[in-house]
């Protein structure tokens, strides 16, 4: 997320969008997903596996694209199976 633009990223490229996150967030139902930021949402099937980078939680993306994960949204990401 970028001001009131989110950077949509999906198999076929990006595109910033000006809208805000929740909203991005509400139009990806019914996609399974999680916000595991403030900035950031993830679709399930697009994370390649979590990580800890410099003791830091991470997600690593199917593209490569690695992306946080904040303390507030940290039980979420595990119990969907997504951080060890």
């Amino acid at each position: 997320m970028a001001d009131h633009y989110v950077d949509v990223t999906t198999d076929k490229g990006h595109e910033l969008v000006l809208m805000r996150l929740s909203d991005a967030i509400a139009e990806t139902a019914p996609q399974p997903g999680l916000q595991v930021h403030r900035s950031h949402w993830v679709a399930l099937n697009g994370v390649k596996r979590g990580l800890r980078q410099s003791g830091k939680p991470m997600l690593e993306l199917e593209n490569g694209t690695l992306v946080p994960v904040s303390r507030s949204y940290l039980p979420a990401a595990r119990a969907a199976g997504l951080l060890p």
